[in-house]
């Protein structure tokens, strides 16, 4: 795996490094591009300020990141701005950066037409040692708020609670009036959301060992599982909620494990790595899980991206988001689990997943991930024959990042788009299907503090307990609580 240019769940991922003081800029630099068959009037248009989202093609795959133009902290895919000139016709920048022990390394953008005065598009390119390894085109758009809609329709915010250190809040699950909140490298965070008049109090901070991300966890009782990168699940005591404490670790050898579901007595932890496996575990004892089985979807191909990451279970199915796969259909009413079904799409980054039984049929509602980014709705009644009823789609440069169905509603959480909660209620008749909006929030401000360092910025997960209120979490503005209006 490249360290310096990874692409997973759509985000240029960059290795920690430090600016190089006298970079190679060789063939990253604006004269090396050529520019000359670019129609590059709309150019001076372009307002070089702002939050943008920036999709590059390479080889016909495709990776999404975030460019900062601001006075201060001006970064480009996460790394800090050295070089910028947006004057005239002109639309070009670059980062530098070095890792102890590797040739400096710098990634450039030369616009050659602008679409709109907040969009553009151009050649990409990765340079080491000056010299370019990578090649590829991309297209970037200056983000903002929906121009056309008012802030909230038919959803009020009742709390909001800023993550410690900027944290970065990717998941929440809500159990006995606590809510769990998962922050990739700074860990875990336990609210107290006992009382809905008084806004969410912090009563414990867990820190993981250093180089892992936490991505999600899910209570049962009085006890937490954990998905970690580095570590597999880990159990948590959560008996008192103010201090955890640690019980164990499944598997072992670890495993890097990203999506969490319990149902019933079982654990399906989603594996995408090294073996891209679902690990199915007894919880008849909760703090003891007993491992089952361990499922690799049949005709999945790991080396070409196809990796399980999240999961929903119903009525004896495990519906998994496999990334490049697209949604696997997994029968688990027998000893063995094997795969009963498929829905599989061009350039799939199948993640999310929701299901269950509206009129009759089955539902499930599969989220991608990335640079245009979908929700589809799926007749699963049949695994043999999926019949996609329809999508929710927005803006290209939003991505969902979380489903959660409740009776006839989604609950949407659509990073730059906000809280969507979609009513579900006509997939269950003859057709035709459609996905309306039921209400809505708009939480991304570019003012919030750390906007703009990754893709996946916004609105990060969205659940509803069933205490009357809908948490989610925000990567900058932290544990969100809404309540539904009427």
């Amino acid at each position: 795996m490249n360290r310096l240019l990874v692409i997973m769940t759509g985000v240029l991922l960059l290795a920690t490094g430090c600016p190089t003081q006298e970079p190679e800029k060789k063939e990253c630099q604006l004269e090396a591009f050529d520019l000359s068959a670019c129609d590059r009037s709309g150019l001076s248009a372009v307002t070089g300020d702002g939050i943008w989202h920036v999709n590059v093609t390479l080889e016909g795959a495709e990776t999404s990141g975030a460019m900062r133009l601001t006075a201060e902290d001006a970064q480009l895919f996460g790394a800090p701005l050295t070089e910028r000139r947006t004057e005239g016709d002109t639309f070009f920048l670059a980062s530098d950066f070095q890792d102890p022990g590797y040739a400096a390394t710098r990634f450039a953008l030369a616009a050659c037409q602008a679409t709109a005065p907040n969009q553009v598009k151009g050649e990409f390119r990765r340079c080491s040692g000056g010299e370019a390894d990578l090649k590829g085109t991309f297209e970037a758009v200056r983000v903002s708020r929906y121009a056309h809609e008012a802030e909230a329709s038919g959803l009020t915010l009742v709390h909001e609670a800023a993550l410690p250190n900027r944290a970065v809040g990717m998941n929440v699950f809500v159990a006995n009036k606590y809510a769990y909140v998962t922050a990739l490298g700074s860990g875990l965070l336990v609210y107290d959301v006992s009382d809905p008049a008084v806004a969410p109090v912090k009563k414990a901070e867990v820190i993981p060992i250093r180089g892992d991300s936490w991505h999600q966890a899910w209570v049962t009782g009085s006890t937490l599982y954990v998905a970690s990168s580095l570590e597999g699940v880990i159990v948590f005591d959560v008996s008192t909620p103010a201090t955890p404490k640690r019980v164990r670790t499944l598997p072992i050898p670890a495993v890097e494990v990203w999506g969490l579901h319990v149902a019933g007595d079982r654990l399906y932890a989603m594996s995408p790595s090294p073996r891209a496996e679902v690990l199915i575990y007894d919880l008849q004892t909760p703090s003891a899980p007993s491992l089952v089985s361990r499922y690799v979807v049949e005709d999945s191909v790991p080396r070409e991206g196809d990796s399980p990451v999240g999961g929903a279970f119903l009525n004896g199915k495990l519906y998994v988001g496999h990334w490049r796969y697209g949604l696997a259909v997994v029968d688990l009413s027998e000893v063995k689990p094997k795969k009963a079904g498929s829905f599989r799409y061009d350039k799939a980054s199948s993640r999310y997943v929701a299901a269950g039984v509206i009129g009759g049929k089955t539902i499930a509602f599969e989220a991608s991930e990335g640079w245009g980014s979908h929700v589809r709705a799926l007749d699963v009644t049949n695994p043999t024959s999926i019949k996609e009823l329809t999508s929710y789609v927005l803006r290209p440069e939003s991505s969902v990042l979380g489903l959660t169905l409740v009776g006839t509603k989604l609950y949407v959480a659509h990073s730059l788009d906000g809280l969507r909660v979609l009513d579900v209620s006509n997939l269950g008749g003859a057709g035709p299907y459609q996905l309306p909006q039921a209400s809505w929030y708009n939480t991304w401000r570019e003012t919030d503090p750390g906007r703009g360092r990754f893709f996946l910025d916004g609105l990060s997960s969205v659940t509803v307990p069933g205490d009357g209120y809908i948490y989610a979490t925000d990567t900058s503005r932290g544990l969100l609580i809404f309540r539904e209006q009427g």
